[in-house]
């Protein structure tokens, strides 16, 4: 009955989220495309082996999920992604192009749900991180998919909405078939909320490929960006380039900021703040050599970050500066970079802690403790060099958690082969 009211009050309020998806179509034109998909028009199933349906919020998550897909497409699966941001799907269709097929996730709402059921007839559903739909879930175990939740977690905000609305949230976690938690602290969470099979598998994120032109690329980068020093602002947001562009500039070296937004439509506001500021910079999507003049780097491209953690001395994380709540440490971790992350961390707050505990993450607050942290790592190696092998360190010890996943859903598709 709570359920039909929940479905009731979204297709009361399915104008506004229309109109919000057409609103935000104006800073992010990709919005706008396909926009039936979202109301279940998925492409119909062409015949053959049914999909695999992989659901990944945005890009953080489609990222986490390469492996899984990739191990997925090695035992011969379709595979079918959904994502619910432009940005996560351009990422699909960057990492996997025509082998998956990329599409945005239905409203979740029973016609919705069901139609995109009816026209894509998967025969799984594999949730990554806690995208976590009451329809979505529902309706996909009265088709008789298995739900798995892969990389499972919770914030302690979102695990006290789940138990103030746990007339709801409760049948909706007993019912996944089986969910793969990334620490013990949050497998006792989602059982204590009502999950009924749980295990603690740890992130897969930890176990991501690097890429394999990686090596030859940053040593291209590096050359690209005159061999200067690069401190990198990863996955900005508004309010944050101002404190690192505060930081930096205190600095008065030959040092390189490069600025990567989180959100790329973002380049213009912050290429407007530099503008304001009087500071000399250029944007990596003109494909020029770096005049040295230049302070700052703007990286305004997407599917690039990965081989400039692999050219950066130092990494800043964003959305941790900013109440947003904190992106993926892995990367440079894995790359042994010393990190630098805001307190606002709740969505990684437990990898995050795995980075500072070791000593692989530095904690900033504001500009002066954000200079103090490029200062001494810029002129202290022994730090520098304790940090990366910290960072290193971290990531070993965590590798293993996409076997784990791997081992207990790959026998159960491959029985399940339709």
């Amino acid at each position: 009955m709570l359920r039909a009211i929940y479905s009731l009050l979204f297709y009361l309020l399915l104008p506004a989220v229309v109109l919000r998806v057409w609103w935000r179509s104006r800073r992010e034109p990709r919005y706008s495309e396909d926009l039936a998909q979202r109301f279940g028009f998925a492409p119909l199933h062409s015949g053959g082996e049914a999909p695999v349906w992989v659901h990944a919020v945005s890009a953080g998550e489609t990222i986490a999920a390469r492996e899984l897909i990739e191990r997925l497409l090695l035992e011969g699966h379709r595979v079918i992604v959904s994502n619910m941001t432009p940005t996560g799907r351009e990422r699909a269709e960057h990492l996997f192009g025509r082998r998956v097929t990329s599409v945005y996730a239905p409203y979740d709402m029973p016609l919705m749900i069901g139609r995109f059921l009816n026209r894509v007839c998967p025969k799984a559903l594999i949730i990554i991180d806690t995208e976590l739909w009451p329809n979505m879930i529902a309706l996909s175990r009265k088709a008789g998919l298995p739900v798995y939740l892969v990389n499972g977690r919770l914030s302690k905000k979102s695990a006290r909405g789940y138990k103030r609305m746990g007339i709801l949230s409760r049948p909706m976690l007993g019912s996944i078939t089986h969910v793969f938690a990334q620490t013990e602290s949050q497998a006792k969470l989602f059982s204590g909320l009502g999950a009924r099979s749980v295990t603690t598998s740890g992130s897969i994120k930890f176990d991501a490929r690097q890429p394999a032109d990686l090596p030859k690329r940053v040593t291209e980068l590096q050359k690209h960006l005159a061999a200067r020093p690069i401190i990198l602002g990863a996955s900005t947001h508004e309010g944050e380039e101002s404190i690192l562009l505060e930081a930096f500039l205190r600095l008065g070296g030959e040092e390189l900021l490069v600025l990567a937004p989180r959100h790329s439509h973002r380049s213009e506001a912050v290429e407007a703040l530099l503008k304001s500021q009087s500071i000399s910079f250029q944007r990596h999507s003109d494909g020029l050599a770096l005049d040295t003049r230049n302070k700052v780097y703007l990286l305004d491209t997407m599917g690039e970050l990965i081989y400039f953690y692999g050219a950066c001395q130092i990494a800043f994380v964003g959305g941790s500066l900013v109440n947003v709540g904190g992106h993926n440490p892995m990367e440079p971790g894995g790359l042994g970079k010393p990190i630098l992350m805001g307190p606002y961390r709740r969505n990684i707050e437990d990898i995050a802690a795995q980075f500072a505990d070791a000593g692989a993450l530095l904690d900033v607050s504001d500009a002066d403790d954000t200079h103090a942290a490029f200062a001494a790592l810029m002129s202290d190696t022994a730090q520098w060099e304790k940090m990366s092998k910290a960072a290193l360190e971290v990531m070993a010890r965590n590798r293993g958690a996409l076997d784990r996943v791997c081992a207990a859903i790959l026998p159960a598709l491959r029985e399940n082969k339709l």
